[in-house]
């Protein structure tokens, strides 16, 4: 792992925590703000009828940070380098942050990622790192046509047989999540248990009040590669949980 902890020491100044739940104003499901005194965002209840998982980030992500900036430009970026360059810092992370909190993440038969109709971004990703490499697949693909902004069970086909299979899920970022939810949905729906579900980043806009008022605390917090939103994540003093 020490190749992994030098790349890592690279991004470290753009890491932000995840906050632990339960706590009042952070969601239960996606760690975003929730508005104060609720445990459930606005994003999230819509979704319950897909009985949202309890996603876990590896980090928070704002417009402009460092980390923002390697999940845009790993797979959008005009020259391979830096695409090749971010992606390896990116696998990195994830290949860290695996071997500190298997326990907090689980055991899985498979591993999958979530597909957008064009390609599967993060697989370049998920192929360099043994552990996850050993054990891909790519079991979902989009349906063309269905509104990406909309969850749902019928968003995805599942290719592969998952029945009483542990699905591992990986996504880059997580912004409404609207994909990994019909991800998560269309892997239940055959039988499949999935685990994780782990997103690199957790896209969080300044802009909305419940986020805002989050971000003012976590950017105030140091990012540890020991600590996870499921071991210790970030829990202000004097918060209510």
């Amino acid at each position: 792992m020490v190749d992994a902890y030098e790349a890592v020491d690279r991004l470290r100044g753009g890491l932000i925590p995840v906050p632990a739940t339960p706590q009042l104003g952070v969601c239960d499901f996606c760690r975003n703000g929730a508005g104060e005194g609720y445990t459930r965002c606005y994003q999230c209840n819509k979704s319950r009828q897909l009985e949202p998982p309890n996603v876990l980030p590896i980090t928070m992500e704002v417009l402009g940070s460092l980390i923002h900036d390697h999940l845009r430009n790993y797979k959008d970026s005009k020259n391979e380098l830096v695409r090749q360059w971010m992606g390896s810092r990116l696998a990195a992370l994830l290949a860290l942050f695996l071997d500190r909190h298997r326990s907090c993440v689980g055991d899985w038969d498979l591993v999958t990622c979530v597909p957008s109709v064009k390609r599967v971004a993060l697989e370049p990703i998920v192929r360099s790192v043994p552990e996850l490499a050993r054990g891909y697949r790519q079991v979902l693909r989009e349906r063309p046509g269905r509104p990406s902004h909309q969850p749902s069970v019928e968003h995805f086909a599942v290719t592969y047989p998952v029945s009483g299979k542990r699905v591992l899920l990986l996504d880059d970022t997580f912004t409404t999540g609207a994909a990994l939810f019909s991800s998560t949905a269309a892997i239940r729906q055959e039988g499949g248990l999935v685990i994780g579900p782990v997103v690199i980043g957790r896209y969080v806009d300044p802009r909305w009040p419940p986020s805002e008022a989050l971000l003012q605390w976590l950017c105030n917090e140091t990012w540890q590669d020991d600590r996870c939103a499921r071991c210790h994540g970030a829990r202000p003093e004097g918060r209510l949980i």
